[in-house]
């Protein structure tokens, strides 16, 4: 932008109210309608914004409910996610105004201060994004992978990888913020005066590429450790998903580097930097994805909540008793008055009369559970109606009619319990408890 300040006001008025970027020949600005692709912007941040928010909640949720302890890479986290909601909002303040990939041109001059303060301002939040989010997953796999007071090979390299880390992005926060005196001169063009000694353009690029190559790092560093120990099939699933999306998280810095570049090459750096934006999005939705869907594991594991659900589906299970084939052993010793009858009859009841019920899961009916009612066994002309020991009142009956005064035993129950077992490749085991 040329001096202006020798313009006539009405020069300046129709510089201000024309194109902030000359079209291309046999183009018209559009300002009241611009083309945009809005619908990509549209699907994109609330994507981003639900699985950060996921992961964020399930790290948080393992940390203060279950563990009860918050440690430094926590607090990184919840800083980076502040960060990261401020850059949402600035992603939803771009596609209201202009539009998500809005060429230059579409918009007027005078415009263009209020649309480049919030990119302005969002570059730096996402620096602060990656620079908490790669110090909490480098301090977390530190406190994992090394025990406490060793200072091995993969401590060493994981700290050098993590002051490398935190000097880079807090002297890149210092360049995109002075890179022009005075400040505003940086996202106002129409600013008299002032100037730009560094090239901010440059600087994002190498920034990038830099930061493409710590995601890199990041990424391999605890393959090795990881591969190396002896885990079940279950957990190596697990690892490859994180490890999955880690290439993603590279892939999408990939793209923004690619996105910077030809940022510094573009004068329509208003479309451009849409790309730049939403990559880096990408990119950081990933990071947040790698620190906390761990957590998620560590609840389907290890919570007591899980625990509890699991007792008490065993708990209502074993309400319904399977009614086993064979006949359970009789108590050996000495017995009350009318229990030989009782167990008689009861073998007799339940063969010829009781009613038995099925639960089927799914269409596997080899799984099924046998439930039987519970109501009185009855067995043609059998004196015991239930399995209570009624034939024990008429013995009591007997002994106050003889004048016995002293205390009798007028009824006794019998309870018999039977649960069934079933493990997850379908072998099942019976326990039978006879009170």
């Amino acid at each position: 932008m040329g001096d202006i300040a020798s313009l006539t006001p009405e020069q300046m008025e129709a510089l201000l109210n024309g194109p902030a970027l000359t079209p291309p020949p046999g183009v018209i600005p559009n300002f009241d309608n611009p083309p945009n692709l809005n619908h990509i912007s549209s699907v994109a941040i609330p994507v981003c914004l639900v699985a950060t928010s996921l992961a964020f909640l399930l790290r948080t949720y393992t940390r203060v409910v279950i563990l009860k302890k918050i440690q430094l890479p926590d607090i990184l986290m919840f800083i980076g996610f502040a960060c990261y909601l401020t850059d949402i909002y600035f992603g939803y303040r771009l596609q209201e105004n202009p539009g998500a990939f809005v060429h230059q041109w579409d918009v007027r001059l005078k415009d263009m201060p209020a649309i480049l303060f919030p990119m302005f301002i969002s570059a730096s939040f996402y620096i602060g994004v990656l620079l908490t989010i790669k110090a909490a997953i480098l301090l977390e796999w530190m406190h994992i992978f090394v025990p406490h007071g060793v200072r091995n090979q993969f401590f060493w390299i994981c700290s050098a990888i993590l002051a490398a880390n935190t000097i880079f992005y807090v002297v890149v926060l210092f360049l995109v913020n002075l890179a022009c005196w005075p400040v505003e001169k940086s996202w106002n063009p129409l600013f008299p005066g002032g100037s730009c000694p560094i090239n901010t353009d440059a600087v994002n690029t190498s920034s990038a590429a830099l930061n493409l190559a710590s995601d890199i790092f990041i990424l391999i560093l605890p393959q090795r450790v990881i591969w190396n120990l002896k885990m079940n099939s279950k957990t190596k699933a697990g690892v490859s998903i994180i490890f999955a999306i880690g290439v993603i998280c590279i892939t999408a810095a990939g793209f923004r580097l690619r996105a910077e570049i030809d940022f510094s090459m573009s004068d329509d750096v208003l479309y451009v930097s849409s790309a730049v934006m939403l990559w880096a999005l990408a990119e950081m939705t990933c990071l947040f994805l790698v620190f906390g869907i761990p957590s998620g594991a560590k609840i389907v594991s290890d919570s007591r909540l899980t625990s509890r659900f699991v007792s008490s589906l065993q708990s209502i299970r074993s309400r319904f008793p399977r009614r086993s084939g064979s006949q359970s052993n009789t108590t050996k010793g000495q017995s009350w008055p009318g229990s030989s009858a009782m167990s008689d009859s009861q073998a007799t009841a339940t063969a010829s009369s009781a009613r038995a019920y099925h639960k089927l899961s799914g269409s596997h009916h080899g799984n099924s559970m046998v439930m039987t009612t519970i109501e009185s066994r009855k067995a043609g002309q059998s004196q015991i109606s239930s399995e209570s020991m009624e034939n024990l009142k008429d013995y009591a009956q007997e002994q106050h009619q003889r004048g016995a005064m002293s205390p009798v035993i007028v009824r006794t129950t019998q309870f018999n319990m039977t649960a069934d077992y079933r493990t997850s490749n379908g072998d099942s085991d019976d326990y039978s408890v006879r009170v």
